[in-house]
């Protein structure tokens, strides 16, 4: 019997399977350095954890409401107010299984077949899969060919742009690309959205890991795009909670609707006891996640240092997020033994016993994707094959 043909032509996601391949081989007993996961190795902040046990303790094991609870609705206003100078009420927030599934739920809700949604390049790898899921098309953004000045510029957009477009997502901070958007560029970009009357998607998960210049949101910036723009958040990477599966976004209140219709007929809610703990951690904000973007502003540094050192080898200066976008174009260019970071990606896994993500997964030849959300000794360990690898291609 014929399966979905739709659903058949996507690929599972580069990240989770490079993850998954990695962690066989370290079954069978390789030592593999594994820099593909996008999740922080240090633990949920312990408040967090006892609030969660709390709840569980005092029953709060049924199911919630579908979208998030009061509560958790008024603890993401109350954020989005305090944090970012944002307003919005509680009827225009959703919550969800993860930013993932918001994502998810948003394309269902806000595309039709055909319609076509800007992505610039390097991008999370599973934008395009959440447009080619319900029918529309992705439509890549190509990555500037100087990555020292603007990623996104309004000219880049205006060359892809076309009749079907109906939405641009936006990621600043950057996976994989580390950047952030600086102000002028905000603006720069708000000022040509204004023309326009696309939805925008503006993923903001990474905002707390800001290191070098202050995450600000488009929103703020440019108030008179809220009826057309949707922001989306999540608990995962600023508070690592991951595995905990919190998500959110935030706009009109018609699409909302959508959204949590959506929901009711798939993961109907969020546990109330995860929902308990996520309020908990909304309120405390950004002094529960403080200790961990420092940590990572030190090992983005180490990271950077390395990289530097190592001859052949650029990079986008990483500002924001947990990400190295290592730019090995000159390298494959003098190999005789690998055509593209797909090839060489394999070989530094299987020979070196590396994992990183190739660039192809995010849009973007020759480019290698390197998480640093893991100690030192990692990090070290994992540079180091890297230039065993380099210096023998």
């Amino acid at each position: 019997m014929e399966l979905s043909r739709r659903i058949a032509s996507l690929s599972p996601s580069p990240t989770v399977a490079l993850n998954a391949k990695a962690q066989a081989m370290a079954r069978s007993g390789i030592k593999v350095v594994n820099l593909t996961v996008g999740e922080p190795d240090f633990p949920t902040p312990q408040a967090v954890v006892d609030c969660g046990i709390a709840a569980l303790k005092a029953g709060k094991t049924k199911y919630g409401a579908a979208g998030g609870g009061p509560k958790f609705r008024q603890a993401v206003v109350d954020k989005l107010r305090r944090e970012n100078d944002l307003s919005f009420n509680a009827d225009q927030v959703v919550a969800g299984i993860g930013a993932k599934e918001i994502l998810f739920h948003l394309a269902m809700a806000m595309l039709n077949e055909g319609d076509e949604v800007l992505i610039p390049a390097p991008y999370w790898v599973s934008y395009p899969a959440h447009c080619e899921a319900v029918g529309a098309i992705p439509v890549t953004v190509p990555m500037p060919a100087d990555t020292r000045g603007a990623m996104v510029t309004p000219e880049m957009l205006e060359a892809a742009a076309t009749p079907k477009t109906k939405a641009f997502i936006l990621n600043s901070p950057n996976n994989p690309g580390g950047y952030i958007l600086s102000e002028n560029q905000l603006r720069d970009l708000g000022k040509y959205l204004l023309q326009k009357d696309w939805w925008i998607v503006s993923d903001e998960i990474y905002e707390y890991m800001a290191f070098d210049v202050a995450h600000v949101s488009l929103l703020k910036l440019y108030p008179e795009l809220k009826d057309r723009f949707v922001l989306v958040n999540g608990l995962s990477k600023s508070f690592a909670m991951t595995g905990w599966r919190v998500g959110y976004c935030c706009g009109p209140k018609p699409l909302m609707t959508l959204v949590q219709t959506l929901q009711t007929q798939s993961s109907t809610c969020l546990p109330p006891f995860i929902e308990e703990a996520a309020t908990f951690a909304l309120d405390q904000g950004r002094v529960l996640a403080e200790g961990g973007v420092k940590l990572l502003r030190t090992r983005r540094d180490l990271v950077v240092a390395a990289l530097a050192e190592i001859p052949g080898v650029g990079f986008i200066r990483p500002q924001g997020a947990f990400y190295a976008f290592i730019d090995v174009r000159e390298i494959l260019a003098q190999s005789t033994k690998f055509k593209d970071t797909l090839t060489f990606g394999q070989h530094l896994l299987e020979t070196h016993h590396v994992a990183m993500v190739p660039g192809e997964a995010f849009g973007v030849q020759g480019f290698l994707r390197m998480s640093y959300a893991t100690d030192n000794v990692t990090l070290e360990a994992g540079l180091e094959r890297l230039k065993q690898a380099i210096a023998s291609a």
